[in-house]
This record gives C-alpha cells, sequence and structure tokens, in this order.
C-alpha cells in the first residue's frame, strides 16, 4: 500500500471471524478427506464432496477478504489504498466492503449496493477509537459475572433468527464490541447458533422448524 497502516489492536469482533472461518475451514476439509477416502470409488459422492468444499471455502475468503478491508478502513487506509494494493478499483472495493460484518452497521442501501460512506467511515473510526482494550476487559469481566449480557441475548432470539446488527441495536446500554464478541462465545459454547451469514438463533431442538429471519 502507498502508507502504512497501523492499528493500536486488531478488532476483536474481526478476531473472531478470523477463528471461526479457521475451525470451519478445518471442519470442510476434515469431512472432504473423509468422504474422498471412504467413498473413493464413487466418482458421484467423490466428486460431489469435491465441488461442496471448494464453494464452502470460496464463500468463506470473501467473508475473510471484506472484514481483511474492513480492518485496513479502521486502520486509516482509504478505498484507493486497499484497491491499489489489490490490482482493483476504488469503486469495487466501495461497492463490496458494505457487506462486512465489521462495518455493516455503518453500511448504508445505495439501490441495490450497500455501502460505507466517507462519513460512515468516519464514524466507525470514531467508535473504534473509543474502544479502550483494559476498559473492555474490564467491562466484560463484570457483566460475565453477573451473566446480564450473556443472559439477554438468547432471550431476543427466543422469537426466532436474528441479524447481529438487530442484536446490537436491542441492547443500546452495551457496547457494539460487546455484544458481538459475546454472540461469538455464545456460538462456540453451543448457546446459540449461527444460522445463516451474520445471523443467530437458539439451538433449534428435535422436531423444532427453522424459521428465516424477518
Amino acid at each position: 500500500m502507498s502508507r502504512p497502516i497501523k492499528l493500536h489492536t486488531p478488532p476483536a469482533f474481526t478476531a473472531d471471524i478470523v477463528a471461526d472461518a479457521r475451525e470451519r475451514i478445518g471442519e470442510i476439509l476434515d469431512d472432504l478427506a473423509r468422504l474422498t477416502t471412504e467413498y473413493s470409488s464413487d466418482i458421484e459422492v467423490w466428486g460431489s464432496a469435491v465441488t461442496t468444499a471448494g464453494w464452502e471455502i470460496a464463500r468463506l475468503g470473501q467473508w475473510l477478504g471484506l472484514e481483511g478491508e474492513a480492518v485496513l478502513l479502521l486502520g486509516g487506509s482509504s478505498y484507493p489504498d486497499i484497491a491499489e494494493h489489490e490490482g482493483t478499483s476504488a469503486s469495487n472495493v466501495y461497492n463490496r466492503v458494505g457487506k462486512s460484518l465489521t462495518l455493516a452497521p455503518y453500511a448504508k442501501a445505495a439501490g441495490a449496493t450497500t455501502r460505507v460512506t466517507a462519513e460512515g467511515l468516519e464514524a466507525a473510526r470514531r467508535d473504534y477509537a473509543l474502544e479502550d482494550p483494559a476498559a473492555a476487559s474490564l467491562e466484560a469481566d463484570d457483566r460475565a459475572a453477573d451473566g446480564s449480557l450473556a443472559d439477554r441475548i438468547p432471550r431476543i432470539l427466543v422469537s426466532g433468527p436474528v441479524k447481529a446488527t438487530a442484536i446490537v441495536a436491542a441492547l443500546p446500554d452495551y457496547r457494539r464490541s460487546s455484544v458481538l464478541s459475546t454472540l461469538s462465545i455464545l456460538a462456540r459454547e453451543g448457546a446459540v447458533t449461527r444460522v445463516g451469514h451474520g445471523v443467530y438463533a437458539l439451538p433449534s431442538r428435535e422436531g423444532d422448524e427453522t424459521v428465516e429471519p424477518g
């Protein structure tokens, strides 16, 4: 890039996304190895397993790409900086970065495209600058002690799947990063389930039907 970009700490939510993607890619490759070994003589199963794994890894790659761009923008980079580094156009980066989960709360619809404007990016940078790692850690410890945030999130999901941005909006007394980090922790513990791109629900029970978020 044209200039160095420095972050005082990696955004916690993006770090969780990287960890989740790494775990998921490992699971995909393990499943692929098992299926192509057990069904090595069945070309239909073998080919289907390879195809499914390939597209799923490609989807995760696009997801990580968007989050990486979001981190660079938060760190003070610009759309032209990222475009120069990736060998694409600034408008291409501008058009796709609104899909990032990290910047989604700051994005606005512009026709068929969701974009993060310069004003939205400045708001995201201000919020990021307010994050004090030490204070956030103490806040997380305090709230973990009484379990208030971890208890409130599942209650929001009682009626069905909810987008992460809507969960954040429903908890205005908590920092956005605290809500998103707690969501990731609850997902890893199995207390909630990720049922779509940035969509969470309570774990399904036998006989339950999956309800798409409205």
